[in-house]
């Protein structure tokens, strides 16, 4: 059986439990917590929050994929999730890397910890070659995670008709993206 728990220097990413429920409703109440598309849209009450956490529970034990909560010193501070999305008139679905924190946990490098500890998941216990991250234009300091977390960008697409510039770990299959290699890229299709 996998272990389910990811430690990196600051954090422990564990799969949700049903005492966490209370702190996810408080949690999608923070605006900043909140996203423009998937479950955190609107904050949650008691129950759907309850429902949610025993979904991505059974998905993490059962499938590996799903959302952890990330916890820094006993506290859950957000979530990280490792999940297969499929993009608005895409023909196959995408490793997605995602994560929300808390206003107070923003700003201190933990979403990119979170997502380097998940990425090492996600490589070792799962196989997974490469890793997408759907960000929307606006959004400068997801774009950052994406960068230190080795991804470059891809292009644009749509998640749930909300527009995402997509990012990407390997600029080819077997082939890490990196500045030097998204500068050649791009020299090609000008070419």
């Amino acid at each position: 059986m996998k272990d389910l728990w990811i430690r990196t220097d600051r954090l422990v990413l564990r799969p949700w439990e049903e005492s966490d429920a209370h702190r996810l409703v408080l949690m999608t109440q923070d605006q900043q917590f909140q996203a423009r598309w998937g479950d955190f849209r609107e904050p949650m009450d008691a129950d759907r929050a309850l429902d949610w956490v025993r979904k991505v529970r059974k998905s993490v034990e059962s499938e590996g994929l799903g959302s952890w909560a990330i916890v820094e010193n006993a506290q859950v501070v957000g979530c990280a999730s490792l999940v297969s999305r499929w993009p608005d008139l895409e023909d196959h679905p995408m490793m997605a890397l995602e994560y929300r924190l808390l206003h107070s946990a923003q700003g201190r490098g933990l979403g990119t910890e979170a997502l380097l500890g998940l990425m090492e998941f996600g490589q070792n216990q799962c196989g997974i070659e490469e890793f997408h991250a759907f960000v929307t234009p606006e959004n400068t300091q997801a774009k950052n995670v994406a960068f230190k977390v080795g991804m470059q960008y891809w292009r644009m697409g749509r998640i749930e008709g909300v527009v995402v510039e997509i990012y990407r770990t390997h600029a080819h299959p077997g082939q890490p993206a990196t500045r030097r290699n998204q500068q050649h890229r791009d020299q090609e299709e000008v070419a």
